[in-house]
């Protein structure tokens, strides 16, 4: 259960209500706990909408995937099965990404995963480094890994919200 009051957009001051129509989650209790810290919540959102241009849809939820599987969170691997679906990323990929397989992946989203596993474990080495710089430019790289370091931050915020999937968890094998 939340630890937090779970508010709805007329809870807010009318300056904040806007920011539950601008994300690809709607209403998602993520956003209902954020809100009772509505210019924290703002600021959240401006940061991730940044931060998902860094990426097409695709590679963008293969990274935010990388990390909620490598953090174990069933919230933000729960919401990211099915936005990940919605940018194109197959069943089959989702399973590979759970059971840590390099198969079906090309060498580009194959480093793209491995960096994102090791930005979400503290324990990025050279090799992760290296084999990214070699597909991407550096601002992209910096990018990744600031993308995966705010998933982690994300899934902590979570946790002390106490905020759990809102539909039954869809399991870590689709």
């Amino acid at each position: 259960m939340a630890r937090v009051p779970l508010l709805d957009a007329e809870d807010l001051p009318e300056e904040y209500r806007y920011l539950f129509d601008q994300n690809d989650v709607g209403t998602a209790d993520i956003f209902r706990g954020m809100a009772n810290a509505p210019t924290q919540f703002q600021w959240y959102m401006r940061y991730s909408s940044r931060l998902w241009e860094i990426l097409p849809a695709r590679e963008r939820e293969l990274v935010i995937l990388a990390a909620a599987r490598a953090l174990e969170h069933p919230y933000e691997w729960h919401q990211h099965v099915r936005l990940g679906r919605e940018a194109g990323v197959s069943d089959e990929e989702i399973t590979a990404i759970s059971e840590g397989r390099g198969e079906p992946f090309d060498a580009q989203d194959a480093a793209l995963l491995a960096y994102a596993r090791a930005v979400a474990l503290g324990d990025v080495r050279d090799g992760d480094h290296d084999r990214l710089r070699e597909q991407y430019a550096d601002e992209t790289v910096v990018g990744v890994a600031m993308l995966a370091a705010h998933y982690v931050a994300t899934a902590r915020v979570l946790d002390a919200m106490g905020i759990e999937p809102e539909e039954e968890f869809v399991g870590w094998k689709v």
